[in-house]
């Protein structure tokens, strides 16, 4: 009986850097299965790990990678397995160097000016206590003049007023909130200046928010009243959003364990044998064959 001889396997993972393939799937998930040729797979782990991972950053507004410790051992358990996902979760580190830093503080002055998109509320506070609330979407240009013995924050803001068209002088009570922190939107208030015609004992305060640069929210650590108010607009869903994050680092866990080691069950991505390798198991079979006497005896013919 002939038992024939399978076809050599090739594997990628054993041709390439083995360090190599596990550094580039750390950094950027998939990018060692890229290095070692396994392009089905690493498309995989690239599209399924930062799907999860942006996806939970977009779904709680920006605010969930940050590396802030909270314990005694000096780590965040959190970022403990975001960063597992590599090169996007890195700046973390950097951020909160940034977000410390004495510079990195609330702001009740310009020192240049400021134009920028608005999207937020007029707040209208009159006698007995009677408020009034209005949405606000348009453009706010302001600048603090300097030449005074106290610096004045001035300007006006252009858009709509619950879809009216409306122009607004601004003049004090400005505070705009620290460049560095987390998340894209910057919060910003400032008062609205009097009217002839407004009641002594009314005043209007605009309050929303401003674009802030990728780079400046990125991985920054949220302040303690933005956390609040981010666990009270989304509730479950910020909690939801964290774990969406946690569970893409712990993937890439696994995408490197495949990078170095290759697949956990059985072939899949190997190589089809060359032609050489082919030749070479199945020419010793067919030696053999040959050379094995019929089992059949001779038949003679009368």
């Amino acid at each position: 009986m002939t038992v024939e001889s399978s076809p050599v396997h090739r594997k990628p993972w054993e041709e390439k850097n083995a360090v190599v393939s596990g550094v580039l799937a750390y950094l950027i998930p998939g990018a060692g299965h890229f290095y070692q040729g396994r392009w089905f797979k690493g498309l995989i782990y690239f599209v399924c790990i930062l799907g999860t991972f942006f996806g939970g950053m977009k779904l709680g507004e920006g605010a969930v990678v940050y590396h802030l410790p909270n314990n005694r051992f000096g780590i965040s358990l959190n970022y403990l397995a975001q960063v597992c996902v590599g090169l996007p979760a890195l700046p973390a580190v950097y951020q909160t160097r940034r977000a410390k830093s004495l510079q990195n503080r609330d702001l009740d002055q310009l020192s240049a000016p400021l134009t920028a998109p608005f999207q937020g509320k007029l707040i209208t506070k009159g006698p007995a206590d009677r408020s009034e609330t209005n949405e606000l979407v348009g453009q706010i240009e302001l600048v603090t003049d300097l030449d005074g013995s106290f610096p004045e924050t001035h300007g006006k803001f252009t858009g709509t007023l619950d879809g009216e068209p409306i122009e607004l002088e601004l003049n004090g009570g400005f505070r705009l909130e620290r460049p560095v922190s987390a998340g894209f939107q910057r919060t910003l208030i400032c008062a609205v200046a009097r009217t002839a015609n407004q009641h002594p004992h009314e005043s209007q305060v605009l309050r929303g928010y401003i674009p802030r640069p990728i780079v400046d929210g990125y991985c920054a650590p949220p302040e303690p009243g933005q956390l609040q108010d981010l666990h009270g607009r989304l509730g479950k869903f910020y909690d939801l959003a964290i774990a969406f994050t946690m569970i893409a680092g712990l993937l890439n866990v696994l995408a490197v364990w495949d990078a170095i080691e290759g697949p956990a069950y059985g072939f899949g991505d190997e190589l089809p044998p060359t032609a050489s390798e082919t030749e070479a198991v199945t020419a010793p079979a067919t030696k053999a064959t040959a050379e094995t006497p019929s089992a059949t005896p001779p038949q003679t013919i009368r």
